[in-house]
């Protein structure tokens, strides 16, 4: 469903809606009382978060669970600042996740070919790229975590729990530099937790010791893939169960 006013164009032409959610109800039973809804499937930085305020507020949940600033905080070529990209590069490239590696190929011979062939040329300017500059994020730390304050500070009077969970590290080959920086948000998002007497979960830190990480992410060691996911479903629902305390 669609909960905002949103241009689907901007960010993927086949996703239509803003918002999906989990209700654990079946006709002719009770069910249980657990309603999930996520807040983030519409491909926006966490500069928009404030518009999903007026529906929070009605809402009223018992549990907020913050995940947001991975894509902001990957390490991008510092072309995407100024500008300055080089003539030769062509304009369709020029986005900040342009040139991003892809998650999967086509099953069709033919397309995955043509796709493989793409992705690995973007690959090598991409890095090419960030060799002859130092790399940027799409957002610096310090406005991150400005939106995160103001977003706490606009969530507090729900009187919800909240829960922050740091950034997932990406894969270094994929995306260079990235992890350091995802390393040092996490540290920001801690502090943070702290200052405004929340809870911050790190969940990502035996979830990548423990596992291969090629077999937890798709190709492009940015988005977890579906055995990931439930990994990282476990870590959360281990977590939440502990701390509980049922």
């Amino acid at each position: 469903m669609r909960m905002r006013r949103v241009d689907p164009a901007g960010f993927d032409r086949f996703i239509k809606f803003n918002l999906a959610g989990f209700l654990d109800v079946d006709e002719g039973t009770n069910g249980s009382p657990l309603w999930v809804w996520n807040l983030g499937c519409e491909g926006q930085t966490i500069e928009t978060d404030m518009s999903w305020l007026p529906f929070l507020v009605n809402l009223r949940p018992e549990l907020i669970v913050l995940f947001r600033g991975s894509l902001e905080s990957i390490i991008r070529p510092a072309m995407l600042n100024d500008g300055s990209w080089p003539s030769w590069l062509p304009k369709g490239w020029r986005g900040y996740a342009a040139m991003d590696p892809r998650c999967y190929f086509s099953s069709t011979w033919w397309r995955r070919t043509k796709q493989a062939t793409v992705d690995r040329i973007k690959q090598s300017t991409r890095k090419r790229l960030l060799s002859q500059r130092p790399g940027v994020p799409l957002m610096d730390a310090t406005t991150l975590i400005a939106h995160y304050e103001e977003l706490l500070n606009k969530l507090r009077p729900l009187q919800s729990r909240i829960l922050l969970l740091g950034l997932l590290s990406p894969d270094p080959h994929s995306f260079p530099g990235s992890a350091e920086n995802f390393a040092y948000i996490n540290g920001e998002l801690s502090a943070l937790a702290k200052r405004h007497d929340v809870e911050f979960l790190d969940w990502g830190r035996n979830f990548l010791s423990d596992h291969r990480q090629d077999d937890l992410f798709y190709r492009d060691g940015f988005h977890p893939s579906p055995k990931g996911c439930r990994l990282l479903a476990k870590v959360l629902a281990d977590y939440l169960e502990i701390a509980s305390g049922n």
